[in-house]
């Protein structure tokens, strides 16, 4: 069956006294900066521990402004402590502007413009939330195309929270079950999808989450997917 449902990893093994700390899982990495930012203390240069995991992997962000910017962050971070070159496409050359749910947060710089971007150049796609951003970009017909030549060349393709959004305009998910903020149910399910209510969902190779507090398990299952 391709439909994979993920829930919890079990325990971490136990290590002996004075022996090496194994590596932080991607849901540890992602977990932990997000409990950090929320004032626990936390091991953050354990959390941030290299991988090679996506080594030679190229990943490619697409978002523009109104992008919620922790559902941006902490998957490209994953990918980058995992080994791999993260690349965030846009609209528009310069910066995209980021929000924390309808507040402005943080501005990030773009690599490249939708436009010039190739999906052939990719081996993933990760489409972060946030309701303007793919309300934009499901206006944008070279995102669109973007976004549907991944799944014509059979990659991984990530999306959280209102990001699927765009999946709906680029007539992908009839068939294929998933998740993503509750307002979208309705949408997915005109587009011929089923919709499920859990932290994290596997349908083939399409990965996707509900909110911001499915980020450990997001992050965690797109870096496995990604990797292969």
């Amino acid at each position: 069956m391709r439909h994979v449902l993920f829930t919890r990893l079990p325990a971490r093994p136990r290590r002996e006294s004075g022996s090496q700390a194994p590596p932080a899982s991607h849901r540890e990495v992602c977990g932990a900066h997000r409990r950090a930012r929320q004032g626990e203390a936390v091991d953050i240069e354990r959390a941030d521990t290299m991988s090679t995991q996506l080594r030679g992997k190229r990943v490619a962000f697409l978002a523009t402004d109104g992008v919620e910017e922790v559902e941006y962050t902490e998957p490209r971070r994953a990918v980058e402590n995992a080994g791999g070159t993260a690349e965030l496409i846009s609209l528009k050359d310069g910066d995209i502007q980021a929000v924390n749910h309808l507040d402005k947060a943080g501005t990030h710089r773009v690599d490249r413009t939708v436009r010039e971007a190739d999906a052939a150049d990719y081996d993933a796609l990760v489409l972060p939330g946030g309701v303007a951003n793919p309300d934009f970009l499901r206006a944008d017909p070279d995102a669109v195309a973007f976004v549907r030549d991944f799944f014509t060349a059979d990659k991984p393709v990530a999306a959280i929270c209102h990001g699927p959004w765009t999946l709906v305009e680029a007539g992908v998910l009839n068939g294929r079950t998933l998740t993503s903020w509750p307002s979208l149910r309705t949408d997915l399910a005109n587009a011929g999808a089923t919709w499920v209510d859990v932290d994290v969902f596997v349908d083939d190779r399409l990965v996707t989450s509900r909110r911001p507090d499915d980020l450990p398990a997001f992050c965690e299952t797109l870096v496995d997917r990604i990797a292969g």
